[in-house]
């Protein structure tokens, strides 16, 4: 058997593996669409008894910090049982300072502020951040979120009302991109719809491979109990995805869902830049080296396999005419395969205007996946003046 006959089976069985789990998530996904809990705020009480502690882990947010203060003091949710905990990274602007401010202002506001110390053995990263908020926090219910997002006034009472059952360990909830200008940042708003596609699909048939730190909700006993961020807290990224899979390893992947209500979205802003992009994707692919969930790898390396197969095989094509037949018809069919979860998800965003991007969007997803997987596991990165180690 000739290099083209090898290439061309290895490219067929990996676009035949890829296709089958995007139409795997597909049904998740169209699954999660049906099965999802309206929590109606009204009936907390009786529906929903567990208190709520928002985490917000800032590094130099104080462009935002306010913002999403009073986006959070305006929430439909009893104030008796809500618990909001601002807690930084070693920040060198006014976050701190101006979190403050708001706390004077509103002093009935349930508002926490760590500060670290590295002289009480305070560690930076988002992951200790974390940590020292869920030491003191009082909710039974942890919910995370980013500063530099902004959400509905019941996000708390929808994310909250996902734990109504016990057998509920952790909630992921809904992320999209908006306020995109550049075609960059709509073809990454778009690409992120095919993101949070995965993470529905993936939780909809109960294996879930991807959630999202800006809108992701757990019990804080779930968090003790397994022990936290134990064992991966050399990786500046993953605080969401190592947490999700301690989750799986102690109570089953059952035990995690996705809160597919519009009322739980939380949006934020596409990065600006093609630096700031790769250096976004690279920090998100170099945490992978942590990974152990078999389901994860496996999904993981298929669809950086399919990327890397499908570009060399164009790239090869100059030489093999075959070789560029077969890729350029498996990659018509791998953009045949991707569009449904993306159209489903631009319909739960309200987003179907970003479809038009969808040709450049697989053009520049080509290149990207196949690159940046490796990238991120060879490249430092920099995020938030911190360099980030191979």
């Amino acid at each position: 058997m000739g290099f083209e006959q090898v290439f061309d089976a290895l490219l067929l069985l990996f676009s035949v593996l890829y296709g089958g789990i995007i139409l795997w998530f597909t049904l998740g996904l169209i699954k999660a669409g049906r099965s999802h809990i309206k929590y109606d705020v009204a009936g907390v009480s009786t529906i929903v008894r567990q208190s709520v502690s928002v985490v917000i882990p800032v590094r130099n947010e104080a462009a935002h910090i306010e913002r999403i203060l009073e986006e959070l003091r305006v929430q439909h949710f009893p104030v008796t049982i809500l618990e909001i905990i601002v807690t930084d990274d070693f920040s060198d602007d006014d976050t701190l300072k101006r979190a403050s401010g708001f706390a004077s202002r509103y002093p009935q506001f349930p508002l926490v502020l760590i500060f670290p110390n590295g002289l009480d053995g305070s560690c930076p990263g988002k992951k200790s951040a974390i940590e020292r908020a869920v030491q003191i926090a009082k909710g039974e219910i942890i919910l995370c979120t980013d500063a530099d997002t902004t959400r509905h006034p019941r996000w708390i009472s929808s994310m909250a009302g996902c734990f109504a059952s016990l057998q509920t360990q952790m909630v992921l909830g809904p992320v999209v991109l908006t306020h995109e200008i550049s075609l960059l940042q709509r073809i990454q708003a778009l690409e992120f719809l095919g993101i949070m596609g995965t993470t529905a699909g993936s939780a909809g048939q109960g294996f879930p491979v991807m959630c999202n730190g800006a809108n992701l909700a757990y019990r804080r006993s779930a968090f003790i109990v397994t022990g936290g961020y134990a064992g991966n807290i050399r990786f500046r990224s993953g605080d969401d995805q190592f947490l999700m899979n301690s989750v799986i390893r102690k109570f089953s992947r059952k035990a995690i869902l996705f809160n597919h209500d519009p009322e739980a979205i939380v949006r934020t802003e596409p990065e600006a830049t093609l630096i700031g992009f790769l250096n976004q994707r690279i920090r998100w692919v170099s945490k992978s080296r942590g990974y152990r969930d078999p389901v994860v790898i496996g999904v993981g390396l298929v669809t950086w396999g399919v990327h890397c197969l499908l570009l060399l095989g164009i790239l090869l094509g100059i030489a093999f005419p075959s070789i560029l037949r077969l890729s350029l018809l498996l990659w018509v069919g791998k953009m045949v395969a991707d569009l449904p979860p993306v159209w489903l998800m631009s319909r739960f965003f309200g987003e179907k205007r970003l479809l038009r991007y969808y040709f450049p969007a697989q053009v520049f997803q080509l290149v990207y996946v196949a690159t940046v997987g490796l990238a991120g596991l060879l490249l430092p990165y920099r995020w938030k003046g911190r360099k980030g180690n191979r």
